[in-house]
């Protein structure tokens, strides 16, 4: 409860555009193994699969706001597990050669989909496309 409160708060600050990002040095393959032992717990909780891919070569610092990172994986871990019954949750962590600065992470999973005429609503602002399902 107290995570879905913080969300909220942190939405209403993003809105009135008094949102603040705090960026540090992170060591990232540290960062990037919390991720993962975080995301594995939660999934294998609830008696699902876990898959962790690492695709490249992770730079070893980088600069960005950890907390907030966290924030949005917990959140996708979450949704995968809450809509997955049986099957699997994915964390796929994509360093791209030749950059220090882009890094791609993917949250799947075998769960029930979003259907097509929901998937507009997708990035609004807490919406759930069914909300027969909680």
């Amino acid at each position: 409860m107290k995570t879905v409160i913080n969300d909220i708060l942190d939405n209403f600050k993003l809105q009135a555009g008094k949102f603040v990002l705090n960026a540090e040095e992170i060591q990232l393959p540290e960062e990037v193994e919390q991720w993962v032992n975080a995301a594995r717990a939660h999934v294998e909780s609830r008696k699902l699969q876990f898959c962790y891919k690492l695709i490249g070569q992770l730079p070893q610092q980088v600069l960005m706001d950890g907390v907030r990172v966290q924030q949005v994986l917990s959140n996708l871990v979450s949704n995968a597990v809450k809509f997955t019954e049986a099957g699997r949750v994915s964390l796929t962590v994509e360093a791209f050669a030749g950059s220090s600065r882009l890094l791609k992470v993917m949250v799947e999973d075998s769960g029930i989909g979003v259907a097509k005429e929901h998937q507009g609503q997708l990035f609004q602002t807490f919406m759930q496309a069914d909300a027969t399902i909680s």
